[in-house]
């Protein structure tokens, strides 16, 4: 095969690296696609396209109404928690701008030290936003800030499915297995997970970002000319990196493709230039972002590809070498021996220094939970996250159903006339299956690929079920009408190996089974996913009930609550509550809290722990100098016992890990519902039953302010609070603590 067929990334690899890059004509880039008997022969008819358009427009249509939901049921509203904090920060940077966005400290947050938001938040989401703001209210079609929010998710659904089929058609050539795709994604529970109306957060726009730098790459690869797409990958991978800080996944997984291709000799004049735009334009773009910095070139997690971007540096200067000395190939094998070994020696010497100078920083605890149990993180504030907890076998038919068990044939179709960016999808499929095991929230990632080789291998099935009822019933009829249509249809169907007559009669009544199988797992796919659609639209923070008619309600304690505090208590009142609360009662309640589920103080936590699960007068103690008001759930009266009792292992946990006076274990209720002597004798467990348990204690240091209509939340008055100390500081009173790990 020639040198010049070989540059476009689409044909096998020659005995020799490729190392000049050589025009590639259209022609060439698709010779192999017209015999290909999987993919090939779908791009000329207007039919066709008009069939792929319909389709398209069904996938878009199905990913907006099946992330609608939550609006049909409960209105504009933003979900959950974190939702709530990314709700806020839009609201300030819609205010003050972009640029004070990023200065913005935070006073109303993590009593009394606060927090610096714009060294600590991925901007995206916000910027995105208030873009979309500004560009409705320019063409006279304002929209308030809060909707714009609620829809962000399911406008950004759709825009990742139409990445899918571009990333789909990009791997497998086939326009007709790219629609199948985003019609797989569009409604896929993996993907709906994180990106329902309502639910804004980063994910719901991170995933967007990265199908489109993943098929900005590939499509960079396509010819010796593509190289020009790199400039948008880099682009793509800016706005990856501003939304979401899974940006590493996309950095390491093209740098780990680079590589690869260079290792097993399929490197390219054309991959060096896409890969070096890529990385420098990317790098720098990522390094503006304050939370970011300098990690790019000093974290262990982003250092693999910066070892390929010099390592591709390093062979192409070999290769050049090599021209402009006019070395034979044996004269070549000598030099590059030398020539390697001389570079990794240096290499080695400089990586050496930085590495035992500290230059590079250490793994974050997020990353080693990806590759050790999540319980020996040694940080049991990242353990005590159920988003973090290993993935269970039985989430994955629950958020792939049919998809779970279609998926692996269909990642055996990237093996068939493998090229270079069917490798990138085999890497692709590997790293996210892996990835998604480790963690629950990483699902997300592993939905593209699922989608795309699901795509691919119903397509190549329905492809071959219709082609026994299009082509010429004898085998030698139309041999020299090699340029039409029906002979194309014949060529492409012909089989790897000889088909007895007797087995090919059966191939008819194969093909309808085909059709059939898909149809009717279409419709049972359709189902099972706007079920999870429905259930998994549910705000949080309101919560869909029956009354003692059996008519539906909306139950909204939670909201009633937070409009409590917001009503009648002073404005620069504190409120404790367990950190998952938060943003909740920053955004809807406008009070300033004592921790968020940003949980970036181990020790602040920890504190506030330590007020929650102590004995009452210890633990006031420390509440009358942090706070005013302490909110507890108390979900179980209401039959919901996800409440903070529940969680009292992970805050004891917490709390123990780094005041070693608290228990780290023991704050637990036996079968029956009767607590154990450290949670009977802990502070949140009064606050729990006060007035609703017979028996009850009386609480001497807190007084009850408000329960909610359903009993699931309550607050009390803090009594006898201390005089507040001047902020950033804690009293002195306070003990802090050192978490090590």
């Amino acid at each position: 095969m020639s040198a010049q067929k070989r540059a476009d990334g689409r044909g096998k690899a020659p005995t020799q690296p490729v190392h000049t890059a050589k025009t590639s004509t259209k022609e060439e880039h698709h010779e192999d696609n017209e015999e290909d008997l999987l993919f090939g022969g779908e791009g000329g008819s207007f039919g066709g396209f008009v069939l792929r358009t319909v389709g398209l427009g069904i996938a878009c249509a199905l990913a907006f109404y099946f992330r609608l939901h939550a609006v049909l049921v409960f209105g504009r509203v933003i979900h959950e928690f974190d939702p709530w904090f990314n709700f806020r920060a839009t609201e300030y940077m819609l205010e003050h701008g972009v640029f004070e966005f990023f200065n913005w400290f935070d006073t109303m947050s993590w009593y009394p030290i606060g927090r610096h938001v714009g060294s600590t938040t991925f901007p995206g989401l916000q910027i995105t936003s208030v873009f979309i703001y500004h560009f409705l209210q320019t063409i006279g079609m304002p929209m308030s800030i809060n909707d714009i929010c609620v829809f962000v998710p399911a406008v950004f659904g759709i825009i990742a499915t139409l990445f899918t089929y571009l990333l789909t058609k990009e791997i497998s050539t086939s326009p007709n297995a790219g629609v199948v795709a985003a019609l797989i994604m569009s409604i896929l529970p993996a993907h709906l997970m994180r990106s329902v109306a309502g639910g804004y957060d980063n994910e719901s726009i991170a995933l967007a970002a990265i199908i489109c730098t993943f098929y900005l790459w590939c499509r960079s690869l396509r010819d010796s000319g593509s190289w020009k797409w790199s400039f948008l990958t880099a682009l793509s991978y800016i706005y990856m990196v501003a939304a979401w800080g899974g940006y590493t996944f996309v950095l390491n997984m093209i740098g780990f493709h680079a590589g690869f291709l260079m290792v097993i000799g399929r490197y390219t004049h054309n991959l060096h230039i896409s890969y070096s735009i890529f990385y420098v334009i990317g790098t720098y773009g990522a390094i503006q972002f304050p939370i970011v910095g300098w990690l790019p070139l000093k974290s262990m997690e982003q250092l693999m590809p910066m070892l390929v971007f010099f390592g591709l540096q390093v062979w192409r200067v070999m290769f050049y070498l090599k021209e402009s000395q006019n070395m034979n190939q044996r004269e070549f094998q000598a030099f590059q021996m030398r020539f390697l070994l001389t570079a990794g020696s240096v290499g080695a010497v400089i990586f050496g220094y930085l590495l035992f100078s500290n230059f590079f920083g250490p793994f974050s605890n997020r990353i080693k939970s990806l590759f050790i149990p999540h319980t020996k993180t040694g940080n049991p504030l990242v353990d005590s996250v159920s988003e973090h907890q290993a993935t269970s076998p039985s989430y994955y038919w629950q958020y792939f159903y049919y998809i779970y068990y279609v998926s692996p044939f269909g990642f055996f179709t990237l093996f068939y006339k493998i090229n270079d960016v069917k490798i990138f999808g085999i890497i692709y499929c590997a790293f996210a299956y892996y990835f998604s095991q480790k963690m629950v929230r990483l699902l997300l990632i592993l939905s593209t690929p699922a989608a795309i080789v699901s795509g691919m291998i119903i397509w190549a099935a329905l492809k071959w079920s219709f082609q026994q009822f299009t082509a010429p019933a004898n085998p030698k009829e139309k041999e020299s009408e090699g340029t039409t249509a029906a002979a194309k249809a014949k060529k492409q169907a012909k089989p790897f190996l000889p088909i007895p007559p007797s087995l090919r009669a059966l191939f008819p009544l194969i093909a309808i089974v085909i059709i059939l199988s898909v149809g009717v797992g279409g419709y049972y796919y359709y189902e099972h996913c706007d079920m999870m659609a429905q259930q998994m639209s549910h705000p949080q923070i309101l919560v869909q009930g029956r009354n003692k008619n059996g008519e539906p309600v909306i139950i909204d304690d939670f909201m009633q609550a937070y409009w409590w505090l917001r009503d009648h208590t002073p404005a620069d009142s504190r409120i404790m509550a367990w950190w998952d609360y938060g943003y909740q009662i920053n955004g809807v309640a406008n009070r300033t809290t004592i921790a968020d589920g940003n949980t970036w103080n181990h020790e602040h936590i920890a504190l506030l722990g330590k007020a929650l699960v102590s004995p009452e007068k210890k633990a006031w103690r420390i509440a009358r100098h942090l706070a005013d008001y302490v909110l507890v759930w108390t979900t179980r009266f209401a039959g919901m016992y996800g409440d903070d009792l529940a969680k009292m292992p992970h805050i004891g946990n917490i709390a123990g890990s780094v005041y070693k006076d608290v228990p780290r274990q023991g704050y637990v209720m036996d079968e029956k519902g009767r607590p154990s002597d450290l949670m009977r004798q802990s502070v949140l467990y009064k606050l729990t039953v006060s007035g609703l348990v017979p028996g009850a204690e009386p609480l001497t240091y807190y007084k009850e302010a408000y329960t909610s209509p359903n009993k699931m939340v309550r607050i009390y008055k803090i009594l006898n609070v201390a005089p507040r100390h001047p902020f950033g500081t804690y009293a002195p009173a306070l003990e802090l603590g050192k978490f090590e790990e």
